[in-house]
């Protein structure tokens, strides 16, 4: 765990240094806040689902942890991924990846790094 600076109404947040989700088996992941890092090895279709972008309408000392987001890196170690597309899509109808519904990862060895954006209602990627 780490401390991250929520600003000085909060104070620090402990957040993961690095939680991981290993996939090895077909089917659809919903993401916690706390899952950073999922590293697929799963020679079938897997779907993962994002925890939501959007800040929550109560306060941010009402439910500090839902406002430490984090960096979501998605990879397929297993190298699965042309032949098996991994599926990622947001929380809900409201939210948007770059702008789309969902995105793929579709190359073997691919990966994708997901930021959470409150103005732009989803995630970007870099």
């Amino acid at each position: 765990m780490v401390p991250v600076w929520m600003g000085p109404s909060i104070g620090y947040v402990m957040q993961p240094k690095r939680s991981p989700l290993s996939i090895t088996a077909a089917g659809t992941y919903t993401l916690n806040y706390s899952t950073n890092l999922v590293e697929v090895n799963c020679n079938g279709a897997v779907t993962i689902i994002l925890p939501t972008a959007i800040d929550p309408i109560v306060p941010a000392l009402t439910l500090p942890g839902d406002y430490a987001k984090v960096t979501i890196t998605i990879s397929d170690i297993g190298g699965f991924a042309s032949a098996h597309p991994i599926t990622i899509e947001p929380a809900s109808g409201a939210e948007n990846i770059v702008g789309l519904t969902q995105i793929q990862i579709d190359s073997a060895y691919g990966s994708y790094a997901l930021d959470p954006s409150n103005s732009q209602k989803g995630w970007v990627y870099h």
